[in-house]
């Protein structure tokens, strides 16, 4: 392989018996390598054509973009070796100057040195935790340690070259550039790991790493270890959509998904709609003409604190998403996602307190793009199975979701352990989650429903604070787990309705707004609507919602206290067993008749505050 044969060539003893190798063949997220002097060399993450067309008069801010284009943001180098100690030949390049300007605007924490570096080297062994290495000014190297003395049983520190072997991940500074040369290590080996295919980030400064401290944990860096990938991060302090920025990229990558994020930068400045509209469709029509079959997930601006930063009175930025989202439209790979969803509104989460995520917030950010990815990159019947297998143990207020799932009720929109996402053909959709941050960033991205069923007591403030769903309606979950019929009261006639029977069922039902004409229509037409009769007169139906449970159990007044609401819910129940379901009702608490005909009929009935409908407010 030419990886190993670079590395063959390189590898050398040097001093002290360190096993030396070049930097080169070990990069991973590096676009082109520009040459400096005595094996010295700049890592670059975009290409030479690219950089020439951020320096154009094409750009807003040529200068600027420029600068925060050579900068390593995303770019590691990533090997497997038996070394104790390493050291990396590294000289850091000058900080561009217009990052001061924003990093001028994060307090200072206790202790650290005046102005703040917010950047670093950030070192990664086995996948844990990185350990964050201060950079100096000058040519020098960087020295870290791969193993400590908790690895050897007996307390002694392993022999170089004699312990086991561990995948090394070096993250190179994210707010300036470098160059580097040879790695060292007190070892035997220094492998390269093989690259993998990548997730490509088209964004601003806060895709770049401002200010997350820690190039590790920048947005694109975790989502990509989320999604088991490479990061090429094009992040570029101050930019926005720039046509024919894409020029000479494709040849460099090999791209398995794209994050667009940007938009930000248009409030700074005076901006008009149409200039906006006419670059962002060209910028959006060449990243499609590039890769066409590409899933891309399209951004717009995040939540920011206007009254800390005001924006330009002559910007358009409040258009931006809605610009954005008509253009996402036209491309069928691409999907639209809402920015403001992507991390709470609020301010400690902003390492400046108004605008750039800190390290918690870009951990938000890039776990709910990974569940907006997963929504998209696997098919429904793969979820719906892993649902139905996570319902196997789940509590028993899962029920509903269960049966829905057993029945082809609902479509199945995320499923991850430690939460289910469903939504049935009346839109509304139903969630649990065990996992609490999981349901928490799932009523952000994937919750958009006005109406939902929450399955996970715990979720409710979230409902309301993440997902506007402020009103909430407790009820109790009913369910028959016999397998045995019920015995109906003698004599009293059920028998599904048919169509002809639509108007008696609209003009008799008491909740009309729960349902409408057509979906009433359809459970006609399926039989899924019983009736009661007596000397050819209907007494009142019972039917089914469309997530499954029993409802619209409704006795006609002239008919009512003479056992038909008995004789209605026992057909339905005995209907659905037959067809190897576990019947199961909704009953809220102030309903205690149906409460107390449900617990006659044998009937399981939870407490009300384990399950509620969330809706917004009308």
């Amino acid at each position: 392989m030419r990886e190993r044969a670079a590395i063959d060539a390189a590898a050398r003893r040097g001093p002290a018996g360190m096993t030396c190798v070049a930097a080169r063949s070990l990069l991973h997220g590096c676009v082109s390598v520009e040459e400096g002097t005595d094996g010295w060399l700049w890592p670059l993450r975009f290409s030479a054509s690219q950089l020439r067309a951020l320096g154009s008069v094409r750009a807003w801010h040529p200068g600027l973009y420029r600068a925060m284009a050579r900068t390593t943001a995303g770019i590691c180098l990533e090997f497997v070796t038996d070394a104790s100690q390493m050291s990396l030949e590294l000289a850091p390049d000058d900080e561009p100057p217009a990052t001061r300007a924003v990093l001028d605007y994060v307090p200072k924490r206790s202790g650290e040195p005046t102005p703040s570096f917010h950047d670093g080297i950030a070192v990664e062994v086995d996948g844990g935790p990185a350990e964050l290495l201060p950079l100096t000014r000058q040519r020098s190297t960087v020295d870290f340690w791969v193993q400590g003395r908790q690895e050897s049983a007996d307390g002694a520190i392993q022999l170089p070259g004699l312990g086991r072997t561990h995948q090394v991940r070096v993250w190179l500074p994210c707010l300036r550039g470098c160059q580097i040369r040879a790695l060292r290590g007190n070892g035997t080996l220094i492998e390269p790991v093989a690259a993998r295919r990548q997730l490509l980030v088209l964004g601003d400064s806060i895709a770049q790493g401002f200010v997350c401290d820690d190039p590790s944990r920048s947005w694109p860096a975790l989502l990509a270890r989320e999604l088991g990938l490479d990061v090429v991060n094009q992040g570029v302090g101050g930019q926005v959509f720039q046509p024919g920025s894409l020029f000479g990229l494709k040849a460099g990558v090999d791209v398995d998904c794209i994050v667009v994020a940007l938009g930000a930068n248009y409030r700074y400045e005076p901006c008009d709609a149409r200039r906006v509209m006419r670059d962002v469709q060209l910028y959006l029509d060449e990243l499609s003409h590039l890769w066409p079959d590409v899933l891309c997930l399209v951004a717009d601006p995040l939540w920011h604190d206007e009254e800390r930063w005001l924006s330009h009175p002559r910007s358009c930025w409040r258009e931006v998403p809605r610009l954005i989202a008509t253009q996402v439209a036209r491309h069928g790979q691409m999907r639209h996602v809402e920015g403001s969803r992507l991390i709470d509104h609020r301010s400690s989460l902003m390492a400046d307190g108004f605008e750039h995520p800190n390290a918690e917030g870009s951990r938000q950010i890039a776990r709910r793009l990974s569940l907006v990815f997963a929504t998209q990159r696997t098919d429904e019947p793969s979820r719906r199975r892993l649902a139905a297998t996570l319902m196997k143990d789940a509590p028993r207020r899962c029920l509903p979701l269960a049966q829905m799932i057993q029945r082809g009720l609902a479509t199945i929109e995320l499923a991850e352990r430690g939460c289910v996402v469903a939504r049935t053909p009346d839109g509304i959709q139903t969630i649990w989650a065990d996992d609490a941050q999981l349901g928490r960033d799932a009523l952000a991205m994937v919750v958009d429903a006005p109406v939902a069923v929450l399955l996970e007591p715990r979720l409710v403030r979230d409902a309301g604070l993440v997902a506007g769903l402020t009103d909430v309606a407790p009820f109790h979950l009913c369910s028959y787990e016999r397998t045995r019929a019920l015995t109906p009261p003698r004599g009293l006639e059920v028998r599904p309705l048919d169509e002809s029977y639509l108007p008696k069922v609209l003009a008799g039902y008491a909740h009309p707004e729960y349902t409408s004409e057509a979906a009433l229509r359809a459970l006609l037409g399926e039989g899924r609507i019983l009736g009661g009769f007596a000397d050819g007169a209907l007494t009142g139906f019972v039917g089914e919602h469309p997530c499954g449970s029993i409802g619209m159990l409704e006795v006609f007044a002239p008919f009512r206290r003479r056992g038909w609401a008995r004789a209605l819910l026992c057909a339905k129940i005995n209907e659905q067993l037959a067809r190897g379901w576990v019947p199961w009702a909704e009953v809220y608490p102030d309903n205690a008749a149906s409460l107390a005909l449900v617990r006659s009929l044998g009937l399981r009935v939870l407490p009300a505050n384990e399950t509620c409908y969330v809706s917004r407010p009308r």
